[in-house]
């Protein structure tokens, strides 16, 4: 290969790389549509039920540190009952998942799903947030 040949395809790989600029300006690749149902999904759990500012904390939570009941209990300062029923909503809804579940220590992880679509989570509580 001579060095023309080799400019060329270091100037197609630029180029591609470019292509996964974002409109922001910044270098992350840009993320697939986020699912409609999905949004739908998160505006109820979180936005429009007594419940969705505790959801919104432990799904914040988990997202930094994976956590069993009684630790999300203690950290958030919420009645040990209260956060046993918020997980059970979220787990029902596909948005966290439980590692040993049966075990009184079971370790809660916010869903690959939930992962995958942060960003809505977080657009949908600075909605709240300047309510």
């Amino acid at each position: 290969m001579n060095s023309i040949d080799s400019d060329s395809t270091e100037n197609n790989k630029r180029e591609k790389e470019s292509n996964h600029i974002n409109n922001y300006g910044d270098n992350k690749r840009e993320r697939p549509p986020i699912d409609p149902h999905f949004k739908r999904l998160l505006w109820y759990l979180i936005g429009s039920t007594r419940g969705g500012i505790n959801r919104a904390k432990i799904i914040n939570f988990l997202n930094e540190n994976p956590s069993n009941a009684n630790q999300l209990s203690n950290q958030l300062n919420m009645d040990y009952k209260t956060i046993i029923h918020h997980l059970d909503v979220l787990k029902k809804n596909g948005l966290v998942v439980a590692e040993n579940e049966e075990s009184y220590g079971a370790t809660y992880f916010n869903s690959p799903l939930l992962e995958k679509n942060y960003t809505a989570f977080k657009e949908i509580g600075d909605k709240i947030g300047k309510k």
